[in-house]
């Protein structure tokens, strides 16, 4: 089965590429990183001011993402300028890249969704310089897309190609489906591909029969005759997703962090009061329908947060991901937290 899945995972790289080339695109290019931790530049050399005097902030974003929505909204309509921030965005495939982008002095802000937190943590803890910011969201948007000649229950995803990307929230997830569905580890194929676009590519190639997906992917895989089999809501799953910086960026620019975090609050509070316009600004910067958008927003519930609640979402992954041998040694949420800015901000919305 491990070679399988090897040559399934180059044969995805592969068709990502050439089957949907600009699917992923961002406004501003820029390499993913290597994987020591603590390889970033200090930061400080690096931030420069705008035009006007405003400080530059880089954020790395996921691509079809809330937070890259925020950031190409905020921007717009110009919440972030009017902290002084001029805000400068790079699009990645996925959260696990902003880490590296920000571990790398690349970026000084990202994104990650909560298991991919948990795993990028616990294989790092002892040299990691990644930090929590807040609680960007709760998400339930995703569903189980199927090939519907192949899957009619979970059940029948026992021993055929199941995708995941390794080290992020697919691999979580994937696991809760498997003991929904009760397949025992020997008739778990999970099939490793790079990003969500190869993903799309595979299943459309019948490589794969099942992929968690929303948004635009959800889209595109309904597209090619994939169907919804489950949602999230419907298996009990949901997904934290936070803002993430390194030690080095927060204790040099703790005054930027308050003005970005007040410009994503901003922000939020906008959209919520203002979907249909916000979507409508989304169309046209990112050419998809706006009901899209809108139809994705329902299924966010945003915040700029860290209550009880989102530490013990935490723990509760980070138990299953130590149980599962996915890195070695427990550790505490609270030593990879900075939660300094919103405690001070909007210290009702922080855990005691």
């Amino acid at each position: 089965m491990r070679k399988r899945q090897m040559l399934t995972w180059i044969t995805a790289a592969a068709l990502g590429m050439s089957l949907l080339s600009g699917c992923s695109a961002g406004s501003k290019s820029a390499e993913t990183a290597g994987s020591t931790e603590n390889s970033a530049q200090s930061t400080s050399d690096t931030k420069k001011s705008g035009d006007g005097g405003l400080t530059v902030v880089r954020e790395a974003v996921m691509s079809n993402n809330l937070d890259q929505w925020l950031a190409i909204v905020g921007t717009e309509k110009g919440f972030f300028e009017d902290e002084g921030i001029k805000l400068e965005v790079t699009e990645f495939a996925a959260g696990i890249n902003t880490v590296d982008a920000i571990v790398t002095g690349q970026a000084d802000i990202g994104d990650l969704a909560d298991y991919a937190a948990v795993n990028r943590i616990g294989n790092t803890q002892d040299k990691t310089n990644l930090r929590i910011l807040f609680r960007l969201a709760q998400g339930t948007g995703s569903s189980l897309y199927v090939n519907p000649d192949k899957v009619k229950d979970l059940s029948d995803l026992a021993d055929q190609g199941f995708l995941t990307l390794p080290g992020t929230a697919w691999d979580y997830w994937n696991a809760v489906t498997y003991e929904k569905a009760g397949i025992p580890e020997d008739q778990q194929n999970l099939v490793r591909v790079d990003s969500s676009q190869a993903a799309l590519a595979v299943m459309t190639t019948g490589q794969g029969v099942a992929f968690w997906a929303g948004g635009v992917d959800a889209k595109k895989l309904e597209e090619a005759g994939m169907k919804a089999l489950v949602s999230m809501d419907e298996i009990g799953l949901y997904t934290d997703q936070y803002l993430i910086s390194s030690t080095e960026y927060l204790a040099q620019n703790p005054e930027t962090v308050e003005s970005f975090v007040k410009a994503v609050k901003t922000t939020q509070e906008w959209v919520e009061e203002n979907t249909d316009e916000a979507a409508g600004i989304l169309e046209n910067k990112l050419k998809v329908p706006k009901q899209q958008f809108i139809d994705k927003f329902e299924n966010y519930k945003m915040d700029l947060d860290f209550p009880e609640e989102a530490v013990e979402h935490f723990d509760g992954i980070k138990a299953w991901a130590l149980e599962n041998g996915k890195f070695a040694k427990d550790y505490d949420l609270k030593d990879f937290t900075d939660l300094t800015a919103i405690k001070k901000l909007y210290p009702d919305k922080v855990a005691e």
